[in-house]
């Protein structure tokens, strides 16, 4: 079993059952997109490790979409943690997903 939490850009938080690992087709659905990018994100309400997060590649080009600040200081906790640098004032847009195996 897995759950994809779902980091909504309006702040709210959903949760999807997987009986199976998700595959990218199901993902674009749950994230309303169409090109997905797997970045890294610290957060320990989710994790005390390192996660990736699943995330619109072409989210920038869409206006529609919008910062997703949840998921943003996620990825810069990750990087403050592992040296690693974004452009600054750099953001991750619309939703991100995030899986989870659920252990039996």
């Amino acid at each position: 079993m897995y759950n994809v939490i779902l980091w909504k850009d309006n702040g709210d938080e959903n949760f999807h059952v997987f009986k199976n690992k998700p595959t990218f087709q199901e993902l674009y659905k749950l994230m309303s997109c169409n090109m997905i990018e797997i970045v890294q994100g610290y957060n320990q309400d989710v994790s005390n490790r390192t996660f990736d997060m699943y995330i619109d590649e072409e989210g920038k080009f869409n206006s529609m979409k919008y910062p997703n600040k949840r998921a943003t200081d996620a990825w810069y906790a990750w990087q403050s943690r592992t040296g690693h640098q974004s452009l600054p004032g750099d953001h991750l847009v619309g939703d991100v997903a995030i899986i989870r195996k659920v252990k039996k």
